[in-house]
């Protein structure tokens, strides 16, 4: 079996899908928690259909805390609420995210500019809109229930583990060969982004 590699998580696109959410739930706020599945849940539909991610954040099993147990975008959590992840690299305040983006309590509003869909296919946005279409009208608790039954959730104590990539696209359905091609193309498109710098 190969070694997989894994494309840099992209924050530009993750405001966007962001941004999508928040608008298709009227276009002010969503509470930050719910936010947080919602964009795990439409990255995870993209591996099942297509093979990558839209964003590419480093999905975690999270333990109970006030975000919940279950699989979690873990980089969009730093960006959304990094006094308790302890962030060391990068001032919240410097970051594209933030550029948009005010948190309040337990919610994320959109108060000014929209950031636009350039960085989004046609099909990620759609995408968009059909996972919120399914699940953007169930309550957090929902969609605690809804995602702690998933394969690739564990219950764990303490801190946060990652979701190893393989066992994800495991998880939504790849096997055999089609696995063995989707992760080449993955290594292919993370070792091509370090090739040119691409971040």
């Amino acid at each position: 079996m190969s070694t997989m590699q894994i494309p840099h998580f992209k924050e530009r696109k993750a405001t966007q899908v962001a941004a999508l959410l928040i608008k298709h739930n009227g276009g002010q706020s969503i509470d930050k928690y719910k936010l947080l599945k919602l964009i795990y849940l439409v990255d995870r539909k993209a591996l099942e259909l297509w093979g990558h991610s839209v964003t590419y954040d480093t999905p975690e099993n999270f333990p109970y805390d006030p975000i919940g147990p279950g699989p979690t975008p873990s980089h969009t959590y730093d960006l959304i609420d990094p006094p308790k992840r302890n962030l060391q690299e990068t001032s919240s305040t410097s970051s594209y995210w933030s550029q948009f983006f005010s948190n309040h309590g337990g919610t994320v509003s959109l108060p000014g500019l929209f950031p636009g869909v350039g960085d989004l296919s046609p099909a990620e946005i759609g995408l968009i809109h059909e996972i919120f279409e399914e699940f953007g009208h169930k309550t957090f608790g929902e969609l605690k229930e809804y995602l702690q039954a998933l394969p690739e959730y564990k219950d764990i104590e303490g801190s946060s583990k990652p979701i190893k990539w393989e066992i994800l696209l495991q998880a939504v359905g790849w096997t055999g060969e089609d696995l063995e091609e989707v992760k080449k193309d993955l290594t292919f498109k993370a070792k091509f982004e370090t090739f040119v710098g691409a971040r």
